[in-house]
């Protein structure tokens, strides 16, 4: 069965390896903050390492007490890394078994202009079974696409206020 693909882009005006280094260790309570009846990230627990392996693996805990384990799958610096979020516990779990997420980023300035990276998040969300993946498709893309939107926004705005503190630029959010 395909999977459910959730995507959204922004454009980030700083760096590729500011984008990187800030996105991938990012304190995910502070981006996702819940949409709708998805609740916010409350904590991440039980991480092991630096989150910057494939490999290593974390709880990512949510607001209404459920959570999640989260590994890295992927890490290809500055381009992007991935991971695979399974063991779901909350009510996510009666409609899909797990889901991929993956962020590219791709420099799109050109030479001597202002650094800007196109960051693309990616969601494959694997279905329980084919009755499922039609209530599932419908609350993916009516609250899990607005709620990552809203996550990137967040995160950009981590990345530019980085990328000014390191190059004491005045850079302002596009994504």
């Amino acid at each position: 069965m395909k999977p459910i693909v959730i995507e959204v882009r922004g454009a980030v005006p700083a760096p590729i390896e500011t984008v990187f280094d800030v996105f991938m260790p990012i304190d995910l309570p502070t981006i996702m903050r819940g949409y709708g009846p998805l609740p916010a990230v409350a904590a991440v627990e039980d991480q092991s390492g630096d989150w910057d392996s494939i490999g290593e693996s974390r709880i990512v805990r949510l607001a209404d007490g459920s959570g999640m384990l989260e590994t890295l799958t992927r890490v290809d610096r500055p381009r992007g890394f991935g991971y695979t979020l399974s063991n779901l516990t909350s009510a996510l779990r009666f409609l899909v078994d797990r889901f991929h997420g993956r962020w590219l980023f791709e420099e799109v300035s050109g030479p001597g202009e202002r650094p800007v990276v196109r960051a693309t998040w990616r969601y494959d969300f694997e279905a329980r079974s084919r009755l499922t993946r039609p209530i599932a498709w419908l609350i993916l893309t009516r609250y899990w696409r607005p709620y990552m939107e809203a996550a990137l926004e967040r995160a950009a705005a981590q990345a530019i206020e980085a990328a000014s503190v390191a190059g004491g630029q005045n850079v302002e959010s596009k994504a």
